[in-house]
């Protein structure tokens, strides 16, 4: 129902009109309610299930924003299905310049 981008803006191409009569045909919404009218879905579920997505979501967050741990000599390692003289030569090149020979 939102922008596809932080840089687009939806009221170029899609009347309000129109996102409103689909607002109402939201697939996760409907099925709440009907979870909700059969007593399968209680707003206890609801709070725990947004607490716990909200867990794995910072937790997510947190893990995106860090640097991975790389190893530079890894970047030869599948260039080829068998490396050649030259790669082999360059890697030793590499392994060289990195530890300051």
């Amino acid at each position: 129902m939102g922008p596809h981008t932080s840089a687009d803006d939806p009221s170029r191409y899609r009347p309000a009109e129109e996102a409103e009569h689909w607002r109402g045909r939201d697939p996760i919404a409907r099925l709440e309610t009907r979870l909700r009218d059969r007593g399968l879905l209680t707003e206890d579920d609801i709070t725990t299930t947004a607490a716990e997505a909200e867990e794995y979501a910072a937790g997510l967050r947190t893990r995106l924003a860090e640097d991975p741990a790389l190893d530079p000599l890894a970047l030869l390692d599948h260039v080829f299905s068998a490396p050649t003289p030259q790669l082999i030569e360059q890697r030793a090149a590499l392994r060289a310049e990195l530890e300051g020979s």
